[in-house]
């Protein structure tokens, strides 16, 4: 039992000083907070950063053989005399088969690969931040209810604890609220130390290192949302990954084809000769190039062949798949949203928390029931939180399959 105090005090004592230590940002609109996730999100720098880096790969394919300069020099005696030998030739090589052309298509479909990629997992981080976001408010809301639980608790337990003797039902009640008043002190700690946990990560996501203030955070999921489903989703970022990926497999194959054609070297020659103290001189042409008998890159047209026909698979895969997702979201989406629209608000809940008090107050109900009443209340809060997070995820998840997180708002 000491140790769990100890933990408590522990918990309790780092969260406020860790939640001091945090300013309060500067307000911003939900609408101010999402577009601070879209330009200053770490993640998103670095991944529109490392585009630069594939813009370059088209710069490397462009690039052409540098020309090959020989020189050799020769001195000894022949027959003839004394002879001093220079010969001089420079090889320029040229591609053949296409190679540069297949190089720079193959370079471009990876570009686009890898830009589709980054779009899926800038959407995707977006989505993360915005799910932190709703959950921060939810903690932020449910943390005074479970402390005015705890108080509420607290004060019944020191009256029974000041009273000499107890009956057997007071004894009861008394065990029940020491329980009771134990348990919702750890689940407000477990609650404060999600809130510095998530304000930490969301005044990263921002470039801040601040506190976001309720105001900023979404109150509300957007429930008036109407979705067809699409048998062709082209603008999702995960089936552009497939699609670029299936172009890319495609070049690979017509540069690998390229490759079995073998390099062509030409250039002049020159060469010049001292035999005896007489000069002679001869220009000529050098050519040289590979013949294509024992190898034509067969095995390297036959992996790119099997990659083009894995890459046409996935497509089509990711294709059905965006489907059934996009069917699934949409069904989750109206079945959270229906629940949400029927059942009580945030503000019904505020209402029927201060009708216990009230009832508490004027004695009219036992303290079994006020357990079991503000258990039930803060039990209906958290599934409807659970139901409101669901209903976000579900929401953006179907703007991502549409293609459409960017511009969307809170």
């Amino acid at each position: 039992m000491n140790k769990i105090k100890l933990y408590v005090i522990s918990l309790i004592a780092s969260s406020f000083l860790t939640e001091s230590s945090l300013a309060n940002c500067d307000n911003k609109t939900p609408t101010e907070l999402l577009e601070s996730f879209k330009n200053s999100h770490p993640q998103v720098i670095e991944n529109n950063s490392s585009i630069k880096v594939s813009e370059k790969w088209i710069e490397v394919a462009k690039q052409r053989p540098n020309p090959e300069f020989q020189a050799q020099g020769m001195k000894g005696e022949e027959i003839d005399g004394d002879v001093d030998r220079i010969s001089l030739s420079l090889m320029h090589t040229i591609e053949l088969g296409g190679k540069r052309s297949s190089r720079i298509d193959f370079a471009d479909s990876k570009r686009k690969q890898f830009k589709a990629s980054v779009q899926d997992s800038n959407e995707d981080v977006l989505i993360d931040a915005i799910l932190k976001a709703y959950r921060l408010r939810q903690v932020k809301e449910l943390i005074p209810i479970y402390e005015e639980a705890y108080e509420a608790f607290n004060k019944i337990l020191k009256v029974k604890l000041k009273r000499k003797s107890l009956s057997p039902e007071e004894q009861v009640e008394k065990e029940t609220l020491v329980l009771a008043t134990n348990d919702y002190r750890l689940k407000v700690s477990k609650l404060k130390s999600e809130k510095i946990n998530l304000s930490r990560h969301l005044s990263f996501f921002v470039g801040e290192n601040c506190d976001l203030k309720q105001d900023s955070l979404p109150q509300k999921v957007d429930l008036t949302r109407s979705f067809n489903l699409k048998k062709e989703t082209p603008s999702y970022s995960k089936l552009q990954v497939a699609i670029n990926n299936l172009e890319s497999a495609k070049m690979k194959l017509e540069l690998e084809r390229s490759n079995a054609y073998p390099d062509l070297k030409i250039g002049p020659a020159f060469e010049t000769e001292n035999i005896n103290g007489k000069n002679y001189q001869s220009v000529g042409l050098n050519i040289s190039m590979d013949l294509p008998i024992l190898s034509t890159n067969s095995g390297s047209k036959s992996q790119a062949l099997e990659q083009m026909n894995t890459a046409r698979v996935r497509y089509k895969n990711i294709k059905r798949e965006a489907y059934l997702d996009l069917e699934a979201w949409i069904e989750k989406y109206n079945a959270l949203g229906s629940s949400l629209k029927t059942i009580a608000t945030r503000e019904d809940l505020d209402k029927k928390h201060l009708k216990i008090e009230k009832l508490f107050k004027r004695g009219v109900i036992s303290t079994a029931m006020i357990i079991e009443s503000h258990r039930q209340l803060i039990e209906f809060a958290n599934t409807r939180n659970e139901f409101e997070l669901g209903a976000a995820e579900a929401l953006w998840n179907i703007y991502k399959i549409n293609g459409t997180v960017f511009t969307e708002k809170l």
